[in-house]
């Protein structure tokens, strides 16, 4: 058996956990810059409201008609209780698939003896105890059908379980084949003019030949794994292709020392996220571009550095990125979002040396007391002077909340 959990409206629950006076209320939150509406809470969808990328100012007077309260995106506050989440889930399996920042797939190989209802409900109730995140659990044999069990479950108190033939196909028969994770818009049109809507239709459709042709193998694997067949497997940490960091800025930028301070920036967060899954990467790449939003001349510029060995070494990260950042500049342009992703991502225990590689080890000891020191007092409490101090490039956000878990200064008060 294989368990979805899925933190319920993610970015408005986390909000919610230190704004006593948002709950019970519509809540949304806004993108980078406070451009699009792109968290809803249910009471705001209740009342009209999530359309994903809606722009703000377009729904402004619906907000103040409604008393919507509103949120800036806080990232470091998310990123901070989805490792508390996952961190809790751990105990739960001993293979974890954090899947986003919000959910995650649990293996429960060898739990036949255990009463997975019961079980379920006490991941539930555990997670809203310690981090107040509500969320929704699903369990099935395979990974699609724990999709499905994890959406039955919004409806089913939060937990639903799918263990039989029986129960599945109860399950799928009203189970709209639109809401199946892994087929897009157009396989949904394609799967019509075979007359197939519900999931449970597509199960039971015979021709097999005419879906590969259709939706290509990955429909195939979604039309077995309902049938119980595991097709997806359970990924390791490692397993994953790339990690990124973008941003979008508060404001047009021309100045190249503001987009170096933004691109080191970049750099230090995405070489964090390597270290703390004990992983290396072979190469990244860097990107700048303008506002595409407005009219005079575009300009996208991308490229890329490879490392001789695997580093996670942000030093090393921060001097790559600005030589690609060089190449790829160019003067007279305002811009607007810039970015580093990582790949050529392994495990650390398998970073392959090269002979002829002068410097092959990472400040390990130097990195490791600044995490020490950042997971203590805050994220960025020590950084590089790369990243500079006034950082006017950073994104606009006008409603953002504290950093409530990770900075001593904005610890919540109570009277």
């Amino acid at each position: 058996m294989i368990g979805l959990v899925d933190c319920n409206s993610f970015y408005c629950s986390c909000e919610r956990v230190f704004s006593p006076s948002s709950r019970g209320r519509p809540v949304i939150v806004l993108s980078n810059n406070d451009g699009c509406a792109i968290a809803f809470s249910k009471e705001a969808k209740a009342i009209g409201f999530g359309q994903m990328c809606e722009p703000f100012f377009e729904v402004q007077n619906r907000i103040e008609k409604h008393k919507v309260v509103v949120f800036s995106s806080n990232y470091t506050l998310y990123d901070d209780m989805s490792k508390r989440v996952m961190s809790l889930l751990k105990k739960y399996t001993p293979n974890l698939e954090v899947y986003s920042v919000d959910e995650a797939f649990l293996s429960l190989d060898g739990y036949q003896n255990f009463d997975l209802m019961e079980y379920g409900k006490k991941i539930r109730k555990e997670l809203l105890q310690t981090t107040g995140i509500p969320v929704g659990v699903g369990i099935a044999p395979t990974k699609v059908l724990a999709k499905v069990a994890n959406k039955i479950s919004k409806k089913n108190k939060g937990v639903c379980v799918l263990s039989n033939e029986t129960e599945i196909d109860r399950a799928l028969k009203d189970f709209p084949v639109k809401d199946l994770w892994g087929i897009g818009s157009a396989g949904v049109r394609k799967l019509a003019l075979l007359g197939i809507r519900s999931a449970y239709e597509f199960k039971m459709y015979s021709n097999e030949k005419m879906i590969q042709k259709m939706l290509t193998k990955t429909g195939r694997e979604v039309q077995e794994e309902l049938r119980g067949v595991r097709c997806l497997e359970m990924e390791e940490v490692e397993d994953k292709e790339n990690i990124a960091n973008t941003r979008s800025f508060g404001q047009d930028t021309y100045d190249k020392r503001e987009l170096r301070e933004a691109i080191a920036t970049f750099a230090t967060k995405t070489a964090e996220k390597l270290r703390y899954q004990d992983s290396v990467c072979f190469g990244l790449t860097v990107f700048v571009h303008t506002n595409a939003f407005k009219e005079f001349e575009q300009y996208y510029g991308v490229a890329s550095h490879t490392f001789i060995t695997g580093t996670s070494d942000t030093v090393k990260m921060i001097k790559a990125a600005w030589n690609v950042l060089d190449q790829i500049y160019r003067p007279g342009f305002g811009y607007k979002k810039g970015g580093v992703i990582l790949h050529g991502i392994v495990p650390k225990s398998e970073n392959q040396m090269n002979l002829f590689n002068t410097d092959p080890y990472d400040n390990d000891k130097l990195s490791a007391v600044i995490d020490q020191i950042n997971n203590r007092f805050g994220p960025r409490t020590v950084k590089s002077a790369a990243c500079g101090i006034n950082q006017t490039w950073k994104l606009r956000a006008d409603y953002i909340s504290k950093r409530f878990t990770t900075s001593w200064d904005e610890l919540l008060t109570v009277f």
